[in-house]
């Protein structure tokens, strides 16, 4: 698979992950042109990790929460961060982005998601060990 394609699938997949949509062509590109950078280069190993994780998108949350809590200078993370950044700034996913109304009693549902995450976190470690 060349590095173009896998590129374009893995900036499908965080698309995914976030918004539930197929990543738009400029978010696409900018993707493809941002990861160029030395520091976002993927050696096999990671590069396997991430046909994993193309193959399995049920462990994009797992693996996103491992690498936050465990490895947050990973280089797939790295790559995660840049693809949620042009995501969140691309006027074709404003509706997912944009600030929301919330209750008083949504510091509740934080509390609940932040505990989701570690535990999240600590099975995706476990993927982890084998990549």
């Amino acid at each position: 698979m060349d590095e173009i394609s896998l590129s374009r699938q893995e900036m499908n997949i965080y698309c995914r992950y976030l918004t539930g949509l197929t990543a738009d062509e400029q978010s696409l590109s900018l993707f493809e042109n941002a990861i160029q950078h030395e520091a976002t280069t993927l050696n096999e190993k990671e590069i396997s990790l991430l046909q994993f994780m193309i193959r399995n998108t049920w462990s994009i949350g797992l693996i996103d929460s491992a690498l936050g809590l465990f490895n947050p200078n990973h280089r797939l993370r790295k790559r995660m961060i840049i693809a949620f950044a042009i995501l969140e700034t691309s006027p074709h996913y404003f509706d997912f982005f944009k600030p929301k109304a919330f209750s008083r009693f949504h510091l509740f549902t934080l509390i609940a998601k932040g505990v989701q995450e570690a535990l999240q976190g600590i099975a995706g470690s476990f993927i982890l060990l084998f990549y």
